[in-house]
């Protein structure tokens, strides 16, 4: 199979343009036991390599692997919200807005209260780089929107409730809505701010509760179902309903 090597950075980590399956990351790793495939979005797939393992054996399995791949990418892919401009998206505080001008390239700028995507008249909205560009442009505007707004709740709940903490830091993660360190440092998602009031609360207070109980016993239960009035187990399943991604 012909391929297109995009990127060699050291020898531990490269990137390969496959025809008909995409980009491919590989990373060593010197800890990992066995070979691993990662496909988290449409356009992220990481494989990691143990250190006892070639590349060319690496390549050969995944290689082998490609229909399972295609697939997950594809499913990806169709979760993935569409944006147009007869439908109005908006985040907390930002619309999103798309403005056809003459040029050759696609520009995302936050503007005031607006996510303004500039694409060129050749193209259409639906276009890759146009979604790609908005999705950006959103992201940017969570990010902006989670760090005006998430340190005040974090401060004033941890007043209310009698509760210390370090700092708090907010992260583009997607697996997670937020985490509690060793240290007490809570890291919070941007993507937080696509959740009502009520859930971003509840998140805050769970994470909150770790400062003092470090794991998922009863005893963080009953104190997370105190602060939320007995709602802890019915909130932590609406949660469940939204996705930490765009």
């Amino acid at each position: 199979m012909d391929f297109k090597e995009i990127k060699l950075l050291k020898d531990n980590y490269k990137t390969v343009d496959y025809p008909g399956i995409g980009v491919i990351t590989y990373k060593r790793n010197i800890k990992a036991r066995r070979l691993s495939i990662s496909v988290k979005n449409s356009s992220t797939v990481k494989v990691t390599i143990p250190n006892t393992l070639s590349f060319r054996s690496a390549e050969s399995f995944v290689l082998s692997k490609s229909k399972w791949i295609v697939e997950k990418v594809q499913y990806f892919s169709n979760m993935k919200v569409k944006f147009n401009e007869s439908e109005l998206f908006k985040t907390r505080e930002h619309t999103l807005n798309f403005i056809s001008i003459n040029t050759v390239q696609v520009l995302v700028k936050i503007e005031s209260e607006n996510i303004n995507v500039f694409y060129p008249s050749s193209i259409d909205v639906s276009s890759n780089l146009v979604q790609e560009a908005a999705r950006k442009g959103i992201e940017l505007a969570y990010r902006l929107e989670a760090k005006k707004y998430l340190p005040a709740r974090v401060e004033l709940l941890a007043k209310q409730f009698g509760y210390k903490y370090s700092k708090v830091g907010i992260k583009k993660a997607s697996t997670r809505w937020g985490s509690c360190s060793p240290t007490n440092n809570i890291n919070l998602s941007l993507f937080l701010m696509k959740l009502p009031d009520e859930l971003i609360d509840y998140i805050i207070l769970h994470e909150l509760c770790h400062t003092v109980h470090k794991n998922h016993g009863a005893k963080f239960w009953d104190e997370l179902d105190r602060l939320t009035l007995g709602n802890a187990k019915k909130l932590s399943k609406e949660v469940k309903k939204y996705r930490a991604n765009i």
